[in-house]
């Protein structure tokens, strides 16, 4: 039915595509918002894919859980979600990293669950290790501390 509410989300969400293509393909744009405008294409489609009532072309998610690091990845896209628990009320920090960017911080989770396997606790700078290891803060734009 034109004009009705469904009519304008779709003109929305087709706005949004077309704004998220943009992104994706500017090479001005950084590696990880470009990888990030993909993967928000491909949560798009995997809407309307539910919609149509078809499963096709949704793309798959992992998850895992380390301690208060949750990790959301998305393997065609070769980008990671990474929300950490600060256990407040601040609410969660979320980052999206690289593949690449997600290798580079290995030592800091191999690090994380060597002391979970002991049970004993760790009290860590998570903005700090970020930054040392990946040379920039991916929760910059997120107000409070680790």
């Amino acid at each position: 039915m034109r004009g009705s509410r469904d009519d304008d989300g779709l003109a929305d969400l087709d706005d949004i595509e077309r704004r998220l293509r943009a992104i994706r393909d500017d090479p001005e744009k950084s590696t990880t918002l470009r990888e990030l405008a993909q993967y928000q294409l491909e949560r798009i489609a995997a809407l309307r894919a539910a919609r149509d009532g078809s499963r096709t072309g949704t793309p798959a998610v992992t998850v895992d859980r380390l301690g208060p690091f949750r990790f959301s990845a998305l393997p065609a896209t070769g980008i990671v979600g990474i929300e950490i628990d600060r256990g407040d009320d601040l609410g969660p920090l979320v980052a999206v990293v690289s593949a690449t960017e997600i290798r580079r911080l290995t030592p800091l989770f191999r690090h994380i669950r060597e002391h979970a396997a002991r049970g004993e606790s760790i009290q860590i700078d998570v903005r700090a290790a970020f930054v040392d290891l990946l040379g920039h803060d991916p929760f910059d734009d997120q107000s409070g501390g680790d």
